[in-house]
């Protein structure tokens, strides 16, 4: 087995790209199902869906404080990154499809 990330034969970047999309429709999954489930005044004068934010918020902190400010920030701008350039590629995409 290997334990050094830097050292293996598997497409980081392959496995990276799969665990965002799982964690992502997870997410989406579960706080549709539970904005859908929660009764109309069960957070009265407050949004559901930002309610249901502050507590992903929440869970996620203990994870985001031990890794440290320096590695959410880069979390944050490789998935801001990987975003743009999904984005960019996909209109380069539709600009070629187009002059077909």
């Amino acid at each position: 087995m290997h334990t050094d990330p830097y050292d293996d034969d598997r497409d980081q970047v392959r496995e990276f790209v799969e665990t965002v999309l799982r964690t992502g429709f997870m997410l989406t999954d579960l706080l549709g199902s539970l904005l859908d489930a929660l009764p109309e005044d069960a957070y009265p004068g407050e949004s559901p869906a930002e309610v249901l934010v502050e507590m992903l918020t929440g869970s996620v902190r203990p994870v985001a404080d031990a890794a440290g400010p320096h590695a959410v920030l880069d979390a944050t701008a490789l998935l801001g990154a990987m975003a743009d350039r999904t984005l960019d590629d996909l209109r380069v995409a539709a600009e070629l499809a187009r002059r077909r």
